[in-house]
C-alpha cells in the first residue's frame, strides 16, 4: 500500500481536522517505515471514515478506546487531562485499526485473548513511540512478555496482524 493513496484517504476524511491527520499520517510513516510487511488495504479503508469522539468516562475507564464496528476512537478527555502522552494513544489506537476486522482486533476474537491483545498492542506502541505517562496497562504488558518467551514474538506478530488466535493456541499446544 502507497503511503500517498493513505494519505488521500486521510485528507478525504470530512470528520478530522488538519491537525489530527497531520499526526495519524506521521504515526502511519513511522510505523510503515518500521513494519513494511504489514498490509495497510485495511487502515486505508477505515481512514476515509474514522471518527475521533469524546466519550464519557463512565463509558470509557481508560484513556481511550477503538471500535472497530463504529469506525471510532473514543477519548476520555479526563484521562488525557491528566497528562497522559496523546501520541501514545493515537499510536496504540491507530494499531487497533489497522489490526480491525469485524467487531475485533489483533487476535482478540471473541474476546478470548483480550489482556493478551491488549498486551502485545502496548508492547508495539511503546516499541514505536515510546510513552512518556503512567503505565495504563502494566500488568497486559508483562504478562505478554511472559507468553511472547514461551511461544515466541514472530507467533504473536503474525497472529496479530493476521487476526489469526489460532497460532497462538498452536504455539502452546
Amino acid at each position: 500500500m502507497d503511503l500517498n493513496e493513505i494519505k488521500n484517504s486521510l485528507n478525504s476524511n470530512p470528520n478530522l481536522t488538519d491537525d489530527i491527520k497531520d499526526c495519524l499520517m506521521e504515526l502511519v510513516s513511522l510505523f510503515n517505515s518500521k513494519f513494511p510487511m504489514v498490509n495497510l488495504a485495511n487502515l486505508n479503508e477505515r481512514l476515509k471514515t474514522l471518527k475521533i469522539i469524546r466519550g464519557s468516562r463512565f463509558l470509557i475507564k481508560k484513556s481511550s478506546c477503538y471500535d472497530p464496528i463504529s469506525n471510532e476512537i473514543l477519548i476520555n478527555l479526563v484521562k488525557i487531562d491528566n497528562s497522559i502522552d496523546c501520541k501514545h494513544i493515537l499510536m496504540r489506537e491507530l494499531l487497533n485499526m489497522i489490526t480491525a476486522k469485524d467487531n475485533f482486533t489483533g487476535f482478540n476474537k471473541d474476546n478470548a485473548y483480550e489482556a493478551l491483545n491488549i498486551g502485545y498492542t502496548e508492547i508495539l506502541t511503546n516499541y514505536l513511540v515510546g510513552n512518556e505517562s503512567e503505565v495504563e496497562y502494566e500488568d497486559e504488558i508483562v504478562a505478554t512478555n511472559m507468553i511472547a518467551n514461551v511461544i515466541g514474538n514472530d507467533t504473536l506478530f503474525n497472529a496479530y496482524f493476521n487476526n489469526d488466535e489460532t497460532l497462538i493456541m498452536n504455539s502452546v499446544c
